[in-house]
């Protein structure tokens, strides 16, 4: 069984909660580079807070178990 889990590209840490918010929101936080990789929460809030974002009222969270993540790769 593979132990791998989403990393965040930013910085490198497994991704345990998941979120969701609109394009226009993520394109406006997430540097070019990316775009298209796993953002962990934390560095998603942190970059969104040092452009004066407001990303909380759109934002949906969900919970990501090792074992929903595996279900998810097929094993």
């Amino acid at each position: 069984m593979s132990s791998s889990r989403e990393i965040c590209k930013i910085c490198f840490h497994i991704n345990s909660v998941g979120f969701d918010v609109p394009d226009k929101i993520w394109k406006s936080v997430v540097p070019l580079a990316h775009q298209n990789n796993v953002v962990c929460l934390s560095c998603f809030t942190r970059l969104a807070d040092e452009k004066m974002i407001d990303w909380d009222s759109q934002i949906e969270f969900y919970p990501v178990s090792m074992k929903t993540h595996l279900k998810g790769a097929g094993t």
